[in-house]
């Protein structure tokens, strides 16, 4: 009987630990290394709650072409998937399961409209709502499809079961250093030497410096975002009931447990920005959250053909899993299926091929 392939998995993320999860669900032995101390300590530590099918376009082209909506709809399709999946994996681990739906408002009727078409034309489904609470009173499309939940409870929560599932974890390793050795990897953190059949890059932004490496070559856009994290208040009843996203800003108001957030942007570096653009749209709310308990800044990975790149590169077992852009924690258990299907099935996917 042939043995389990090991493979080395660089990236603690969301993208990382779901690859990790759909592999290790089928024997294979799994390594993951990360350079932080911690799992989801990236893009994935401050992030919206969103699971959101309906952002599958690119924020980077505001007035998309035929191949954008193209690459769209691929996107929208693994991340409709990815939904369901998550959903599942959300129950398996213990976690809670919130209430469906995102709501996006917009200036105007005739804005909402034209968008809701730009929806259609990707296979999303949205409805034109105006509410006084979730949409602060402006139309909004409200996507009865999408989900959010807590990304950051979630990695936390799948990488404690990986690790009793036996999936092994190394971080704080910002030395590591990668070599194809022809029959495979040699992987070097500090003081160990790991050999891997599989090497996987699931590193966001450094998986193109990791292909380098390599001497291929990666067109990675860092895009950075900033959150700030409010004191949950104690009467609620004045709160959107699911999380609620800013056109123009490219940014969310989410719900938490015990606190609210907003986040995203694009390009954005300041969180201060971000909160004074709420205060605009919500200042009586905002007013009465106060000041931000904390704060946050980060860099997304955005691949520039409009959706990520999940594939295999020009050296045999050298896969990549990476360019989710603002859609990581949507995409991130579909990307772990499809990794571990081209990997150990030999599925062909054209439609996330990476060419290096």
């Amino acid at each position: 009987m042939e043995s389990s392939p090991n493979i080395t998995i660089i990236g603690a993320g969301l993208i990382g630990l779901c690859s990790a999860d759909a592999l290790s669900s089928r024997g294979v032995n799994v390594t993951v290394i990360d350079a932080r101390p911690g799992p989801c300590e990236g893009t994935s530590f401050s992030n919206s709650g969103m699971i959101h099918p309906s952002q599958a376009l690119s924020w980077d082209t505001p007035k998309p072409s035929p191949s954008d909506l193209d690459a769209a709809r691929v996107t929208a399709a693994l991340a409709k998937r990815s939904r369901d999946l998550l959903v599942d994996m959300t129950k398996r681990l213990g976690l809670p399961v919130r209430p469906g739906g995102c709501l996006q408002i917009f200036k105007d009727f005739e804005t909402a409209r034209s968008a809701q078409k730009s929806y259609g034309e990707i296979g999303i489904l949205s409805n034109i709502v105006i509410d006084p609470i979730d949409s602060f009173g402006r139309p909004a499309c409200q996507f009865p499809n999408d989900n959010s939940g807590d990304a950051r409870a979630f990695g936390c929560a799948l990488e404690m079961d990986l690790r009793a599932r036996g999936v092994s974890f190394i971080y704080g390793a910002a030395d590591t250093d990668v070599r194809h050795t022809g029959a495979g990897f040699t992987v070097r953190v500090s003081d160990q030497i790991l050999k891997a059949d599989h090497l996987i890059l699931a590193a966001g932004i450094q998986t193109a410096s990791l292909l380098s490496k390599f001497e291929i070559r990666m067109q990675l856009k860092a895009v950075s975002g900033a959150a700030a994290d409010f004191v949950l208040p104690e009467i609620i009843d004045d709160l959107p009931s699911c999380p609620v996203m800013d056109t123009e800003s490219r940014s969310a108001m989410t719900v938490f447990k015990n606190r609210v957030r907003i986040s995203g942007g694009w390009g954005l570096e300041d969180p201060a920005s971000l909160v004074e653009c709420w205060r605009d749209i919500a200042p009586a709310l905002m007013l009465r959250l106060g000041r931000p308990r904390s704060t946050w800044t980060g860099v997304r990975p955005v691949s520039p053909v409009g959706r990520p790149y999940i594939s295999g590169s020009s050296i045999p077992n050298l896969w990549v899993n990476t360019g989710h852009g603002h859609m990581g924690w949507t995409l991130c258990a579909g990307s772990g299926e499809l990794m571990s299907e081209l990997i150990l099935d030999g599925r062909r996917d054209s439609r996330f091929a990476f060419s290096g």
